[in-house]
């Protein structure tokens, strides 16, 4: 089956600044867009499918870009789960509202373990992900998400910013500088541009805000785990605004090694 880049889809202003950004992705990687409505009952399908299909249809008309309106009844979180498998997404791309529906957003997130989340609160800037942040940590199993920033790099030509927290822990030291080279390793085969830089581990969110603040990143890609509370730990008023404008990335962990994109590591 053909894959494709999910959009769900809310009819929110958040919404429309999701299905942009999904754009940018898929008109490079030539995935087409499915745009999914979730409404309790089946006697609503009919109803909201005519208007989800305005706004693809005028979207795709538009961009002369396939965009295909899909509404199903049921549970929000199952059935976007259910229909990111059935329809074989490759990513998804979903507008959020900060802060207050971060819970929400964790519930969809966590099934997609395959499949990662770019979350949305604002409209694109530039057009393409230019500058990619990637802050590293101990954990191994987030060296998933160096195979999402090398498929990026595929598409957009990126420049990656590594981050990491200064630790005086010995143990969580040799992990995150084990993680690293990892990453070089990878990008540096690719010849891929990028620079590491280390943060005080103490107020690290903020830290890390200020840092993109200054090199001004397109998208900041976070293992799950770490997305929520990073986020919940940002305490100034401008990195919390800065949050909402960057898009984010979330990958989740994962134990097998498969094909991204056509290539595999």
């Amino acid at each position: 089956m053909e894959k494709c880049i999910l959009v769900p889809f809310d009819f929110s202003n958040e919404a429309n600044f999701a299905l942009d950004h999904a754009y940018e992705l898929a008109r490079i990687a030539k995935f087409p867009i499915h745009l999914l409505y979730v409404v309790k009952s089946e006697k609503q399908v009919e109803e909201w499918q005519v208007e989800l299909k305005k706004i693809a249809d005028n979207f795709s008309e538009k961009n002369n870009y396939p965009v295909h309106a899909v509404v199903k009844a049921g549970n929000l979180f199952e059935t976007i789960y259910d229909y990111g498998i059935k329809a074989n997404a490759y990513l998804a791309v979903m507008g959020t509202h900060g802060l207050k529906t971060i819970n929400n957003a964790m519930k969809v997130i966590k099934k997609f373990v395959k499949i990662p989340f770019v979350l949305v609160q604002r409209p694109i800037n530039y057009g393409e992900y230019d500058k990619i942040c990637v802050p590293i940590y101990g954990d191994k199993k987030m060296r998933a998400k160096f195979l999402w920033v090398k498929y990026l790099n595929t598409l957009f030509e990126s420049k990656v910013y590594i981050v990491y927290p200064e630790t005086s822990d010995s143990g969580k030291k040799a992990e995150i500088q084990s993680n690293i080279m990892f990453a070089t390793s990878i990008f540096e085969k690719d010849a891929m541009e990028f620079e590491v830089t280390s943060l005080p581990e103490q107020n690290f969110a903020d830290n890390l805000y200020d840092y993109m603040s200054e090199i001004e990143p397109d998208i900041v890609l976070f293992m799950t785990d770490k997305y929520k509370k990073t986020i919940t730990q940002l305490k100034t008023a401008r990195n919390i605004e800065l949050y909402k404008k960057i898009p984010i990335m979330c990958v989740n962990p994962r134990t097998d090694i498969v094909k991204l994109g056509g290539f595999a590591y």
